[in-house]
């Protein structure tokens, strides 16, 4: 099995893997994200001199703008790292972990179209949950927001992923994008990986260790 997902992976630039986290676990996830996006946003409305986008998170991502994100969260970093050894045997690349990345997405967050910088050479999304109790179940029955990806042949090619699936894909080569969603909401973490052969060897994106933003110099006072 693991040779046909490499074979997979080669061919297509991207492959997915259902059940990388059972569904006890991801729903766990699912809720600390939400929980990370109300506290960060308690703290924002309520103290805000203590509020620091890049240890706290921000809605001001560009390529989602108005949707919660944070950089190098420790609990997904963590996970980043212990997945760097079944990354290997995924995609046959001999990888080092870079940094990992959650989101929540809200009603009519887009995912603008886009290709990951040299960090990102292998990139994952992990679906963690989501919530669409506001859809209509006759008009949208088995509603799946779909992350959409390019393959080597230019085939735009949708992915609808439940909680606990995970899609592979060469994130700095290949397109990847997601249209409007309509339910209420939808937690993802990104892991990020680098060919440790490649010409972007970065390990844990630069940082001297994981779970502490990129560039972000700690005061010292005495």
């Amino acid at each position: 099995m693991t040779n046909e997902i490499q074979e997979y992976f080669k061919e297509n630039n991207y492959v997915i893997i259902n059940n990388f986290l059972d569904k006890n676990t991801a729903n766990l996830l699912y809720l600390y994200v939400i929980a990370n996006a109300k506290r960060a946003d308690y703290k924002y409305q309520n103290d805000f001199e203590h509020y620091d986008v890049h240890w706290d998170g921000n809605w001001i991502d560009e390529q989602a703008p108005g949707s919660y994100s944070r950089y190098g969260d420790p609990m997904f970093d963590t996970i980043l790292e212990q997945a760097t050894n079944m990354m290997k045997d995924y995609t046959g690349i001999d990888v080092v972990s870079t940094y990992s990345y959650h989101r929540l997405y809200q009603q009519n967050d887009v995912l603008e179209r886009h290709k990951d910088r040299p960090s990102c050479e292998i990139s994952t999304t992990l679906c963690l949950g989501y919530n669409v109790e506001n859809l209509d179940k006759n008009e949208y029955p088995n509603y799946n927001w779909p992350m959409w990806v390019q393959d080597k042949n230019g085939n735009e090619i949708p992915v609808g992923l439940e909680p606990g699936d995970m899609i592979i894909y060469r994130g700095h080569d290949i397109d990847h994008w997601r249209e409007e969603f309509i339910g209420l909401n939808h937690a993802q973490v990104f892991l990020h990986y680098n060919d440790k052969n490649g010409p972007f060897n970065t390990e844990w994106d630069g940082r001297p260790m994981l779970g502490i933003p990129r560039g972000y110099q700690i005061r010292r006072t005495r």
